[in-house]
């Protein structure tokens, strides 16, 4: 069984010990056990919880998410369906945060164009008398 000392576990996981320190406080991952001279030795299993972590959060779930899911397949409260449906769920909110950024980047382009454009709309010279920034 390979075990890693807590620098070494943070290098192999590629995240520093301030969030191995996180993940244990917050109960994402478990306690490790110590050695006879009181150094945290961490498990295989640890490793691949937190890559699981890390993949987790680069898919856009929060680590409370993330515990959620951990805690519910623990105890067996939690299926592949029920997963799909997680999943979908955040899917669905990505879809609504691609939507809600493109509508900004539409009233920017308009804002660009609008102080671009010779013939100024009132409303927007006024916004640039009131910033100074007249031509």
């Amino acid at each position: 069984m390979v075990q890693y000392l807590r620098s070494e576990l943070a290098k192999e996981a590629r995240v520093n010990i301030e969030t191995l320190r996180f993940y244990e406080k917050h109960g994402l991952i478990p306690l490790p056990q110590r050695s006879a001279g009181g150094y945290r030795l961490y498990t295989e299993e640890t490793l691949g919880r937190i890559v699981f972590i890390q993949n987790a959060k680069n898919c856009g779930f929060t680590l409370r998410e993330i515990k959620k899911a951990l805690i519910k397949s623990a105890d067996g409260s939690i299926g592949i369906t029920d997963f799909v449906e997680v999943i979908e769920r955040k899917m669905r909110a990505v879809d609504l945060e691609i939507s809600k950024r493109q509508k900004t980047r539409e009233r920017l382009e308009e804002l660009k164009s609008n102080l671009l454009s010779p013939q100024r709309h009132a409303s927007v010279q006024e916004t640039l008398d009131i910033l100074q920034m007249g031509d």
